[in-house]
């Protein structure tokens, strides 16, 4: 008789997958409102993607008298092409200073002109001088939240990799299936409500300026629990990143507002971009905003360049900063300094040569589809930040994801504890379920021969990059959805994990990956092929207008091995129910 699989059993009323801030902010909530709380982090508890970023933050603080949290509102709005989820934009806009105030309680130091003045700046997209940023970039947010987590005694599992949702017969979250990573045993955890916070899903592209666990696990996980995905089509890739050395290839160096004047001032100059002819090349795509435009706009004029043969031998185009704005850039951004200088030399550092740039895929626009408290359609299972769709429809301003993680991290930790109260959890309900998947997940433990995991996860980012990028066609789509079902049915069960280590095994860890990862990506390639114009962040040839029939999100659901994918009205302020939250009342401040 076969042993039965090792599994530890534990037990919280809510279990939070992601130490970033989205999950950090989650935990903070549902803990403040009485909950237990246990947070997993796929990697040590500071690898996230929050620590990675400059730590810009959009708000109406009231300094700027022109600003509003309407303008804010039609700015995000006209950044996402109108398909954004408005209950959801105008909920990050009122409420994203009164979260940043929370950041300051709990320590963050906000880049300031004096003892009560925040120092504003701009952002590509934006109409008003109005993004804040902290003092030690995405450093400094992750720190000051860690604090408050351990101030409170939260509990965080640091190499804990959410493997599975567990539901119970009716359809419920009964738990969450873990694997610790540092010790190669499956824990089983009984809860009333998950929180997703797993971040998005830049590791699907062969050039990514996310960290290496950005594998979509939470988005493909509650996929496969029968959570319904909307916008998933929509990826926002950094318009302006290192090219080289190969290991800062895809770093991000944000946009070129913030290499000229345009920083400081909605009608100044920003950072020219220059092909490998000298030509400006973005005044054809916006004359107006030129190289002050929206992140979308940016990276495809760049990508275009390239593709066409006017790039650099290296594979960029070349930006042109202003070396007047220098002092201040190494203020607020001290480690991007540190990067060009370390990565490109001395006059780059100093804005005093020409740096060379490129496209990467920086932030997954769409995701699970969540109401204004993050639920899901799937009972007990929420989802916040980057791994949630519906806030920034078809493209994101910069400076809108830290708002964005700490206005519905807040909300899901809310509601994940209002779930714990009213439905309480049962011990060890799902177990068997648990096991069962489990066993299913060491099978390339087992495998004698096969392909190893790193090789299938290069020729799926290879595919992603070249035909569901920044340029997409349709032929280019079903070629690469044969692809990939040829992967699933003939490749994953054959994939083969040369070390039989339990402990720290990377590899195993990325066979368990390739799963999500082909999961999202055909998800997202199969809702590109159905969107037939292009809009925002996504592009396509063989339909380069924008379509008004097409103000519309597409959502995809699984139906058993296969994908379901409906088009749907935008969820306008009209449309929106009316929350019948039992902590409504409150209101959301």
């Amino acid at each position: 008789m076969k042993p039965q699989l090792e599994m530890a059993i534990e037990q919280t009323d809510v279990l939070i997958a992601g130490s970033g801030a989205a999950g950090m902010r989650a935990a903070i909530a549902a803990h403040d409102a009485g909950a237990n709380v246990i947070v997993l982090a796929k990697g040590p508890r500071r690898a996230n993607h929050t620590r990675m970023s400059g730590g810009r933050y959009n708000a109406v603080s009231g300094l700027n008298r022109k600003d509003s949290t309407d303008a804010f509102f039609r700015d995000t709005l006209d950044s996402g092409a109108g398909i954004n989820n408005y209950e959801l934009t105008k909920i990050l806009a009122e409420e994203a200073m009164d979260r940043a105030y929370d950041l300051e309680e709990y320590g963050l130091t906000w880049d300031r002109t004096a003892q009560t003045q925040y120092y504003l700046s701009m952002t590509g997209g934006g109409s008003f001088v109005r993004t804040m940023g902290s003092v030690d970039e995405g450093i400094g947010i992750t720190e000051v939240m860690l604090h408050q987590l351990h101030a409170r005694g939260i509990k965080i599992l640091d190499f804990h990799m959410l493997a599975e949702v567990i539901q119970d017969d009716s359809g419920r979250v009964a738990g969450g299936l873990v694997l610790d990573l540092s010790r190669g045993v499956w824990h089983y955890f009984s809860c009333a409500a998950v929180v997703i916070a797993t971040g998005g899903t830049s590791q699907l592209y062969e050039t990514s300026s996310g960290p290496i666990i950005n594998t979509g696990d939470g988005i493909a996980i509650a996929l496969r629990a029968g959570a319904e995905l909307v916008d998933i089509e929509f990826m926002q890739f950094i318009p302006i990143s290192f090219v080289y050395p190969p290991s800062a290839r895809g770093y991000t160096l944000t946009e070129p507002a913030h290499y000229g004047m345009r920083h400081f001032d909605p009608q100044g100059e920003p950072a020219h971009l220059l092909n490998n002819k000298g030509e400006r090349f973005v005044l054809k795509h916006d004359p107006v905003r030129r190289e002050g435009s929206t992140r979308d706009v940016l990276a495809r004029a760049i990508m275009l360049e390239i593709l066409e043969g006017r790039g650099t031998p290296e594979g960029g185009v070349l930006m042109i900063p202003d070396p007047r704005v220098f002092e201040s850039f190494l203020k607020e951004r001290p480690i991007y300094v540190k990067r060009l200088l370390e990565n490109y030399g001395e006059g780059e550092a100093r804005l005093e040569a020409p740096i060379q740039v490129m496209p990467s895929a920086l932030y997954t626009l769409g995701g699970v589809r969540i109401d204004a408290w993050c639920r899901t359609n799937v009972p007990g299972l929420l989802v916040g930040g980057e791994a949630a769709g519906g806030v920034h429809g078809a493209n994101r301003l910069g400076g809108s994801s830290m708002p964005d993680i700490q206005v519905f991290g807040r909300r899901a930790g809310m509601a994940a504890a209002e779930e714990a109260r009213t439905v309480g959890v049962e011990s060890a309900r799902g177990l068997e379920k648990a096991r069962a998947r489990a066993e299913q997940l060491e099978a390339g433990l087992r495998q004698p021969d096969g392909v190893r995991p790193p090789e299938v996860k290069k020729r799926i980012q290879k595919l992603m990059w070249d035909h569901v990028g920044l340029v997409r066609s349709g032929p280019k789509l079903e070629e690469t959805l044969r692809a990939f079902r040829d992967t699933r049915e003939h490749v994953l069960p054959s994939l083969k994990v040369t070390n039989r280590s339990r402990i720290l095994n990377r590899e195993w860890m990325e066979a368990l990956e390739l799963e999500n990862l082909l999961d999202i990506a055909e998800a997202m390639a199969s809702a590109s092929l159905l969107r037939k114009e292009t809009r925002g962040a996504f592009y396509r040839t063989d339909f380069p207008e924008t379509d008004p029939e097409w103000t519309a999100n597409i959502c995809v659901q699984r139906q058993g091995r296969n994908l379901r994918l409906d088009k749907r009205p935008v969820a306008t302020l009209e449309a929106a129910k009316p929350n019948h939250s039992l902590f409504a009342a409150a209101g959301a401040r």
